[in-house]
């Protein structure tokens, strides 16, 4: 029997920015599916309904199955979003072979893996993809080549989705923070670091701070609601006003 609430699917739902828009979507009245490749990340917490399935969106074969097990749990998808990323920091010198089919494996070809697999569910329900990217695409740093070119594939292949489905109703934008607190950091620097890091980079910022998640959740949110039903294509970059500072 088909879910009488309206379900969305968050990749990378365990922790930081995912884990805060699955928050948000099930606050405003979806079901909602997290994937992942961590099990146990993904488990609800106190006051969490999410319903959790364990996938590595690189691998086309596990993503399939998942949504398969989705439509067949929850009866339709309605809101996807893209948000499982990796990043490892590089100088240009010292980029390997390794770091750029990692990344782009997860960053690019994970998100066009969940992207088509939902494709079909998205048609009936005239659903939304929201993918996220980042600020780096279009600014990058020192450091961020692979990175960046990654997000700005994953930008060009949003804009490139949005408009083969509009036919069918489905709409496709894109979210692109700067620095925000996320565990997406984690494999390039600890925790101590990291809180050094965000205020002292948050400085730079006109607002004054690096981003927390709730502040690119909210976005997420607003875009995944029917205020948002003519927009598509669109790349919104948030960044505490760096942008323009």
């Amino acid at each position: 029997m088909a879910a009488k609430k309206k379900v969305a699917v968050v990749t990378g739902g365990g922790t930081g920015l995912g884990r805060a828009t699955a928050r948000a979507l099930e606050r405003d009245g979806f079901t909602v599916a997290v994937c992942g490749r961590r099990l146990e990340k993904l488990k609800p917490r106190r006051g969490e309904r999410f319903r959790a399935y364990a996938c590595d969106i690189a691998d086309r074969a596990q993503v399939r199955a998942a949504v398969a097990r989705i439509v067949k749990d929850l009866g339709r998808i309605d809101v996807l979003v893209n948000n499982a990323g990796v990043i490892k920091r590089q100088e240009i010198e010292a980029i390997t072979p390794d770091a750029i089919d990692y990344t782009f494996a997860v960053n690019v070809v994970g998100t066009i893996n969940v992207s088509l697999a939902c494709l079909p569910a998205l048609k009936k329900s005239k659903g939304t993809i929201i993918n996220i990217s980042s600020t780096l695409a279009d600014r990058p740093n020192p450091g961020s080549a692979v990175y960046s070119a990654s997000k700005g594939a994953v930008d060009s292949f949003s804009k490139a989705l949005a408009l083969e489905v509009a036919k069918y109703g489905v709409r496709v934008n894109v979210v692109a923070p700067a620095l925000v607190r996320s565990e997406i950091y984690s494999s390039i620097m600890d925790k101590k670091t990291l809180e050094k890091f965000l205020i002292e980079r948050g400085k730079t910022y006109p607002l004054g701070r690096a981003g927390e998640p709730e502040d690119v959740s909210e976005l997420v949110a607003y875009l995944a609601s029917p205020h948002t039903s003519w927009m598509t294509g669109a790349v919104i970059p948030i960044d505490g006003g760096k942008t323009v500072g």
